[in-house]
C-alpha cells in the first residue's frame, strides 16, 4: 500500500518529545517530509536522525516560534528545503505549574499564553499562504481539558479552549480556499507532563487522572499520533472544524471509574515506533526546577517595584539561546544551493558548514524559491510582512483603535511591543512570580 504521506512536506512543531516525537517519526514513516521544530535544548537533532538513519527526510529547526520572526523563519525554511507546504501540525506547547488560581504564578500565566497561543497564531498566520496553495491542512494540539476545563491548571485549559475556537474559525474562513482545520484533543498521555518526577503534577494528580478515564490508563504518544496522521492524509477529506478527542473516555466520564476498565482496555498497545524521547524536553522537572530556582535566586533582593530590571535580566539571559535558532534558519537558507541531492537529506547540523554570504533576512524579503525536485509544482514565493500586516492579502487592513481604555489594561500593551523590540526574547517574570524564562515549547502532551 503506498505511504498515505508520500510526497507530502510537514512541520510538526514541539517535534523533539513527547507526541511531537511520534507525529514526526509516524509522518515519516507513512513518506512525508517533516521539518522537526523545537527550542534550542530540545532532542530534535536526535529526532532527526532518528528519521533519516530509516531513510526518512527530515530537517530540524531551532528556535522559539512565538516570535514572528522565527515562525516565518521556520516556514520559509520547509519551502525553501522542498518547495511546498502541506501539512501544519501545532503541537507545540507548555505545562508549567500546577496551582489553584490564588496562587497561580502570573508569569507562568504569560508563559503558557506566549507558548500555546502565540505560537499557534504565529506558525498558522505564515503558514497558510503556502498551504493555500497546496490546497493543504492544519492540525493544532487541543486539549480534554479545553472542553471540560482543568482544576489547578484552569489557564492551561484556557489557552486550549482558545485553539479549539480558533481552529472552528479558521476551518470556515480556509474552506474557500481548500484548507481543512482540524485539531486533536488528547486526554493523559504517558508523557513528562503527567509524571510527578518529571512534570508539574503531584501523586494526587496522578492517581487522579487515571481513575477518571474509563480505559484506566494514561494514553501513549503514538496514539495521539495515530489521529493526526488520519487527519493530515487525504483519508480525511471531508473533515474540516472538527475536535477530536483522544482520551480514553475522560470528557464523558462521570466519577473515578478507571479502576474498572477491562484489563484488554487496560494494556497500552505495542505500536510501532521506536520512541525514545517521550519523557524528554523542557518541560522535565529538572529544567523546570533549574528555571524556578534561578529566578527566585534572581528575584529575592529585589523589591516588589523592580519589575523592569527582572525584565531586562530575563531578556539578557534568553538572547543567547534565541540567536542559536536564528543563525540556525540563516545557514540552512544560505547554504541551499550547496544541498545534498533530496534522498540524502540530512539534519542542517549535519550538512558542510558554508560561509553567510547574504544579508540579515529582513522582515518583509520574499522567499527565494530552491526546489530543484521535478515531482513537486514550484511554491509561488508568499511576501509576508511583519510591521505592515494591511499590505498581507490574506489580511483585511483594521481600523486604529482608541487607547482610551489603555489605563485598565495593566501596561499588557506595552509589554507586546517591548517584547517585538528585544531582538526576538522572551520576557516574563513579573514583581513576585516565578520567573519563567523562554526554555521550551516542547512536545505538546494533553
Amino acid at each position: 500500500m503506498e505511504p498515505r504521506l508520500k510526497n507530502k512536506v510537514a512541520i510538526v512543531t514541539g517535534g523533539g518529545a513527547g507526541i511531537g516525537e511520534a507525529i514526526s517519526k509516524k509522518f515519516a514513516l507513512e513518506g512525508a517530509r517533516v521539518l522537526v521544530c523545537g527550542m534550542p535544548d530540545d532532542p530534535i537533532d536526535a529526532v532527526v536522525k532518528e528519521i533519516t538513519s530509516k531513510g526518512g527526510l527530515a530537517v530540524a529547526y531551532k528556535g522559539d516560534i512565538s516570535l514572528a520572526e522565527h515562525a516565518r523563519l521556520c516556514v520559509d525554511t520547509a519551502v525553501k528545503t522542498w518547495g511546498k507546504l502541506d501539512i501544519l501540525i501545532n503541537n507545540a506547547g507548555v505545562f508549567p505549574v500546577m496551582s489553584t488560581i490564588q496562587d497561580y504564578p502570573i508569569d507562568a500565566f504569560e508563559y503558557l499564553v506566549k507558548n500555546n497561543i502565540y505560537s499557534v497564531f504565529m506558525m498558522t498566520r505564515f503558514a497558510i499562504p503556502y498551504l493555500q496553495q497546496t490546497k493543504g491542512c492544519v492540525v493544532s494540539a487541543g486539549s480534554e481539558s479545553g472542553l471540560i476545563g482543568i482544576a489547578e491548571n484552569t489557564p492551561y485549559g484556557g489557552t486550549k479552549g482558545f485553539i479549539h475556537s480558533f481552529t472552528k474559525g479558521l476551518a470556515a474562513e480556509q474552506a474557500q480556499f481548500g484548507v481543512r482545520v482540524n485539531a486533536v484533543c488528547p486526554g493523559a498521555i504517558d508523557t513528562a507532563w503527567t509524571h510527578k518526577e518529571t512534570g508539574p503534577m503531584s501523586a494526587k494528580n496522578e492517581k487522579m487522572i487515571i481513575e477518571a478515564t474509563p480505559m484506566g490508563r494514561r494514553g501513549t504518544p503514538e496514539e495521539v499520533a495515530n489521529v493526526y496522521l488520519f487527519l493530515a492524509s487525504d483519508e480525511a477529506s471531508f473533515v474540516t472544524g472538527s475536535l477530536y478527542s483522544v482520551d480514553g473516555g475522560v470528557t464523558i466520564n462521570k466519577g473515578a471509574t478507571g479502576s474498572m476498565a477491562d484489563k484488554s482496555m487496560k494494556a497500552e498497545p505495542a505500536g510501532e515506533l521506536n520512541l525514545k524521547h517521550s519523557k524528554e524536553g523542557d518541560t522535565a522537572k529538572d529544567r523546570y526546577n533549574k528555571v524556578y530556582n534561578s529566578s527566585q535566586k534572581a528575584s529575592a533582593p529585589e523589591s516588589s517595584g523592580s519589575g523592569g530590571d527582572k525584565l531586562v535580566k530575563t531578556i539578557t539571559k534568553t538572547l543567547v539561546g534565541v540567536s542559536v535558532g536564528i543563525a540556525a534558519a540563516k545557514a540552512i537558507l544560505n547554504a541551499s544551493k550547496n544541498s545534498t541531492p533530496e534522498g540524502q537529506q540530512t539534519s542542517p547540523e549535519t550538512k558542510p558548514k558554508t560561509k553567510a554570504t547574504t544579508p540579515t533576512l529582513q522582515p518583509d524579503e520574499p522567499l527565494v524559491e530552491a526546489n530543484t525536485d521535478p515531482t513537486i509544482p514550484a511554491a509561488k514565493p508568499v511576501n509576508t510582512p511583519l510591521t505592515e500586516a494591511k499590505t498581507d492579502p490574506t489580511i483585511p487592513a483594521s481600523k486604529p483603535k482608541s487607547a482610551g481604555a489603555g489605563s485598565k489594561n495593566k501596561g499588557w500593551t506595552k509589554k507586546m511591543d517591548e517584547k517585538k523590540n528585544t531582538d526576538n526574547t522572551q520576557t516574563g517574570g513579573s514583581p513576585g512570580n516565578k520567573g519563567f524564562t523562554n526554555e521550551a515549547a516542547t512536545g505538546n502532551t494533553d
